[in-house]
């Protein structure tokens, strides 16, 4: 009979591989493979923020492939378990026909591969839709992700990363440190008066203001003071 491999990946830490592990090994069963025969790789990857390429799910499968010829299956829960985009999921087929080996798909049901042993073109048809609504869906969720990041910019909510000097965070929002926005102020002020930085430096180095020379320059270069994206200390 050979082995199988369960290939189950879900986007988030909040769901969870267990119950579609399980279901897939129920049918890995009931076509006939032994229970230690059966592999389960089980990942949590983001579908939106990390390259297909990279998937650490899809490389296991082909170590284990490479290593072991008696594997002759892959289930899958659904395409998009697999990959999302086209390109990926159009290797990953080329990839199993040429090498003759199953994959079944849970939902909707799906076998690449008639009982010779060449794909089944109704099933590399359904396969062929399938991929297309994937990756139209990780298009989909993709643009909504940033639409609601866009949103959340807006009213200076904190979506993570580095602050500029000046800015500090609470309660979840973006807010002016005044600690420190009084100096960009006056950097600024000096600015418009054709101060040199060289000149700036040492002026608020005689304010008490520890500051280096290169961090003037760029603070100067940082229009995120004025440009919308945080409250306008400018």
């Amino acid at each position: 009979m050979g082995k199988c491999i369960l290939l189950v990946r879900v986007s988030t830490e909040r769901q969870s591989f267990d119950a579609q592990e399980q279901e897939l090994f129920q049918l890995a069963l009931s076509d006939g493979y032994a229970e230690s025969d059966i592999i389960p790789i089980c990942e949590k990857e983001s579908g939106i923020k990390l390259k297909e390429e990279e998937r650490k799910g899809l490389n296991a499968m082909k170590e284990l492939i490479e290593s072991d010829s008696t594997i002759n299956c892959i289930y899958a829960w659904e395409i998009s378990r697999i990959a999302r985009k086209k390109k990926i999921l159009f290797s990953i087929l080329d990839y199993l026909t040429e090498r003759k080996i199953q994959l079944i798909i849970k939902d909707p049901y799906l076998k690449l591969l008639l009982p010779s042993g060449e794909i089944d073109q109704n099933a590399e048809m359904v396969f062929t839709l399938f991929a297309q609504m994937a990756e139209s869906e990780m298009r989909n969720k993709a643009a909504r992700f940033k639409r609601a990041k866009d949103d959340m910019k807006k009213n200076f909510q904190y979506t993570g990363g580095w602050l500029p000097l000046g800015y500090k965070v609470e309660n979840g929002y973006i807010v002016i440190d005044e600690d420190n926005a009084e100096m960009i102020r006056m950097l600024f002020q000096l600015y418009t008066e054709g101060v040199s930085s060289y000149r700036m430096s040492k002026e608020l180095e005689k304010r008490g203001y520890d500051i280096k020379l290169n961090h003037i320059r760029h603070i100067l270069a940082n229009d995120n003071y004025c440009n919308g994206n945080y409250p306008p200390i400018i």
